[in-house]
């Protein structure tokens, strides 16, 4: 029997459709990453870059079920900062730090909508893990864009290796620590930028085993039942 969802979505809770759009923003944000190769070629890269990453924020958001007067907003946001992203890319070029300072924050406000989604799930299904798994990806991006925004106004260049950076650069470091792969042809240069990537390391591969994985080897497993101990 169907029982309707607490946001106002009608369905059986852990499997409503908007939850399939998790699947969706995981390719987004996968889009994301292979859009900022073309950051070398033009600087209109930040802008196009905000405006995949706000509609992969409106994606998952609804996959979410969050109310729809929050929906609005965030739609809305999603649009400012695409604006003042290009307003910014068009104006001065030592306004480049107002990108990944816009990514950063639309990214911010989607883990907690997705954590409260899964939490009100009954069944570790498929789009669980495709909404854990765009958590792991959003984290990603954040660190990079924090670690862009250290570079342009932090005073020195964030990487100990010499040369101008890409956003790509910076997409690529936070993923390598983030997954603890870790090359060495880029390291940081000062002590916040260590920390930071200390940090991540810490979170992607605690994450990866205590969610994810946990996730993967519960799959089709009703939440209800695993709690009572079947």
């Amino acid at each position: 029997m169907s029982a309707p969802d607490p946001n106002g979505t009608p369905g059986i809770l852990g499997t409503d459709v908007h939850r399939d759009h998790y699947g969706v923003g995981l390719l987004l944000i996968l889009t994301t990453i292979i859009s900022l190769s073309l950051s070398g070629v033009s600087r209109w890269a930040g802008p196009f870059v905000v405006a995949v990453v706000g509609l992969t924020v409106v994606v998952l958001l609804r996959a979410s079920a969050v109310r729809p007067a929050r929906l609005r907003l965030a739609t809305g946001a999603a649009v400012a900062a695409v604006l003042m992203s290009v307003l910014a890319t068009a104006s001065s070029d030592r306004l480049d730090w107002v990108s990944p300072a816009i990514t950063a924050i639309l990214v911010l406000v989607v883990p907690a909508a997705i954590v409260g989604r899964l939490r009100s799930s009954e069944r570790v299904d498929a789009g669980m893990v495709y909404g854990a798994l765009c958590i792991y990806l959003l984290a990603g991006f954040f660190f990079a864009s924090i670690y862009s925004l250290i570079d342009r106004v932090g005073g020195e260049p964030f990487f100990a290796q010499a040369g101008a950076r890409d956003p790509v650069d910076f997409v690529y470091f936070s993923f390598i620590t983030l997954s603890t792969v870790g090359y060495g042809d880029l390291t940081a240069r000062g002590d916040l930028g260590r920390m930071l990537a200390v940090s991540e390391t810490l979170l992607g591969q605690l994450y990866l085993v205590a969610v994810v994985a946990t996730l993967v080897g519960n799959l089709g497993q009703s939440r209800a039942n695993r709690s009572d101990g079947g």
